[in-house]
């Protein structure tokens, strides 16, 4: 196996049957960064500073996301905030400040989960605590969202396993105590023990 770098497309490759799943990971990361390098206009230009256009269209959906749900129009800025998610996510260059873009998309994720909460939309809620969880913000109030998900989608067990991480945080957490109660209950009630 032998690491091959193409002049003309600037992208490596490997030559060789053996490459582990790592190293191909690697590598596409590199060349989707080169990818994204090479069609820059002005290469010369190009700061780790997130894109100027990009951020004013995404900070003007969340916005108007906000203005929405002040105004009650729940499902209107569902549709907003989950565009600038969209977004933030997709039209970003990899080799804008990823600190920054993190807590772009952090902040505009707690928008979107409430609202999918208080529409009824759980299934949806859940997979975007996953996601929320995934990009680093582990705090008791994840936890108490996705505890309360997974007790509306009557995953008792799951939800059980949740609350307790929640509470391995934060041990005093009220909320979190009663929702380890509610669990117990569900629990005991599906069990047939109530």
């Amino acid at each position: 196996m032998a690491l091959v770098y193409n002049e003309n497309s600037k992208l490596v490759d490997f030559e060789g049957t053996e490459v582990s799943p790592m190293l191909r990971i690697n590598a596409e990361q590199v060349n989707k960064l080169s990818k994204a390098l090479i069609a820059e206009s002005n290469v010369a230009a190009v700061t780790p500073q997130p894109n100027d256009k990009h951020t004013k269209l995404i900070r003007n959906l969340f916005e108007s996301s906000v203005a929405n749900t002040k105004q009650g129009k729940l499902q209107e800025s569902l549709k907003n905030v989950t565009l600038a998610v969209e977004m933030a996510r997709r039209t970003r260059a990899p080799y804008e400040a990823f600190a920054i873009q993190l807590q772009e998309l952090q902040m505009m994720l707690r928008q979107k989960i409430d609202l999918q909460l208080v529409l009824g939309k759980h299934l949806d809620a859940l997979q975007d605590l996953e996601f929320m969880l995934g990009t680093g913000v582990v705090s008791p109030d994840v936890f108490i969202r996705k505890t309360d998900c997974l007790l509306k989608l009557g995953q008792w067990l799951e939800a059980t396993a949740c609350c307790e991480r929640g509470l391995a945080l934060q041990p005093e957490d009220t909320k979190l105590k009663l929702l380890r109660r509610e669990c117990a209950t569900k629990l005991a009630e599906y069990n047939g023990d109530i």
